[in-house]
């Protein structure tokens, strides 16, 4: 009877630390680019480290009915499931024990390679009033979430495309952002870049008072045909006094889709995440940001558009923090254009008169993949070249760029200026993607020679 000698709330805390899984309650909303659902590797080492704390939790259970009675809630706060029976069973549960439901805080549903019928989840959902994050597929079904919803993240379903001409899937989403006004996460995932225009606005009189972070991703495989209309930017009829920090991946699109966000969210958010096409060939200026502190440069996109550069009309001036992601596709891949971005930044992160309030600059360089590379080692050896010798003027700045890890950049670009020396020392420079450079440069030259 010793554990009596702690107060309840002492216990909860100690039970807490001990099972205790960072990746369970960040699963949806760590992850800043690339696709929506976690690398592999990533993700078996989340689920593993979830399953031990899952165990720690029903061992605890065993121990005793006061361990029991106040480990139930700890062991039910949170469910993602991975397979299809996982959520078979777990209804079951619900179904025999309903007030398991009210101690479900975060819900998520991965999908498989075989995916699992929806209908199986929205069951659960209803007997879940306590729910703060949902993490699911975005389908044609009635989808009511609880009020008390503050988290919420969706990816797209090809399932709305059965009916082209009526976007049905913002009309969905409507009716699931006015039944939660507690809301302060939204991320949608897997848009699609354009839809057919419609009549009507289906956010027109949304105000989302307490939302701080919007996530938008749109990718669409399709050709824009005659009658379709931008996607992203019929977000921005949404009102969203609070709004901290805007995502926005939109791939290689036109302007139109950051030139129409709302000059409110731009004066407001404190966080902005873009990929550099987007960026370089919009008309946002620099005296549209007044709060932003944080700034993430998505260098995914390969685009050699010369209708936009990045320069220096960028809001770098206020920025505190400075976060480059997919840097290594500017490094190996053959596009000019998102080099220059990519080392323009680095010059601007080096200039305290041009960023003057910087103290952190991040970036998820760590490697270049010698099968994968598109471009002669010589002239990746350059580019890291120069990108070395800008590092090192922003050490001067007292700054210590970090790669992934927190490992030091500098250390990085100098391992993999000697790997780029190896494969030329190996003679990879005179292999196959060489000579297929070289070709297209020829082709390029010759094509400029037939113009005059």
């Amino acid at each position: 009877m010793r554990h009596r000698l702690l107060p309840v709330e002492i216990w909860g805390i100690i039970f807490g630390f001990a099972t205790a899984c960072p990746e369970e309650w960040e699963f949806g909303t760590r992850e800043h680019y690339g696709t929506f659902w976690p690398e592999p590797f990533g993700l078996n080492i989340t689920i593993r480290r979830w399953k031990d704390a899952l165990k720690t939790r029903r061992s605890l259970i065993a121990v005793s009915r006061f361990f029991n009675q106040l480990t139930i809630p700890l062991l039910y706060q949170s469910f993602f499931a991975i397979q299809s029976r996982q959520i078979s069973h777990f209804r079951l549960a619900l179904q025999t024990r309903p007030a398991l439901g009210e101690y479900i805080k975060r819900l998520g549903f991965f999908a498989q390679p075989d995916p699992y019928p929806h209908t199986e989840y929205l069951p659960i959902l209803r007997c879940c009033p306590n729910v703060v994050f949902y993490n699911a597929e975005l389908r044609p079904s009635g989808l009511k979430p609880a009020p008390s919803l503050r988290s919420l993240e969706l990816i797209y379903t090809p399932e709305f495309d059965d009916k082209p001409t009526a976007p049905a899937f913002l009309y969905l989403l409507a009716g699931i952002l006015q039944a939660t006004p507690q809301l302060e996460h939204l991320g949608l995932y897997h848009l699609p870049v354009r839809i057919k225009v419609t009549n009507c606005q289906p956010f027109v009189s949304i105000r989302l008072e307490y939302l701080r972070t919007l996530h938008l991703r749109a990718h669409s495989p399709y050709i824009y045909l005659p009658g379709t209309t931008l996607t992203v930017p019929l977000f921005s009829s949404l009102t969203l006094p609070r709004l901290e920090e805007l995502l926005l991946d939109v791939g290689e699109c036109d302007e139109g889709v950051l030139s129409g966000i709302p000059v409110l969210w731009l004066q407001q958010i404190h966080q902005f995440n873009v990929t550099h096409v987007s960026i370089a060939l919009c008309t946002l200026e620099r005296s549209h940001f007044h709060r932003l502190r944080k700034f993430i440069l998505d260098f995914s996109s390969t685009s050699d558009d010369t209708r936009g550069k990045l320069h220096e009309k960028l809001p770098f001036i206020q920025l505190e923090e400075i976060e480059l992601v997919s840097c290594t596709t500017p490094i190996d891949l053959r596009s000019d254009a998102a080099f220059q971005a990519l080392y323009l930044v680095f010059c601007l992160c080096a200039d305290d008169t041009a960023t003057p309030k910087l103290r952190s600059l991040s970036t998820d360089i760590i490697g270049l993949e010698r099968r994968r590379r598109f471009m002669s080692p010589r002239i990746i050896e350059e580019r890291l070249n120069e990108l070395q010798s800008v590092v090192n003027r922003v050490l001067v700045r007292g700054i210590e760029p970090r790669g992934l890890a927190s490992s030091s950049l500098r250390s990085i670009i100098q391992k993999l200026i000697r790997n780029t020396e190896t494969w030329i020392d190996d003679g990879t420079d005179d292999g196959f993607m060489t000579e297929w450079v070289s070709s297209c440069s020829e082709d390029e030259d010759d094509s400029w020679g037939s113009d005059d």
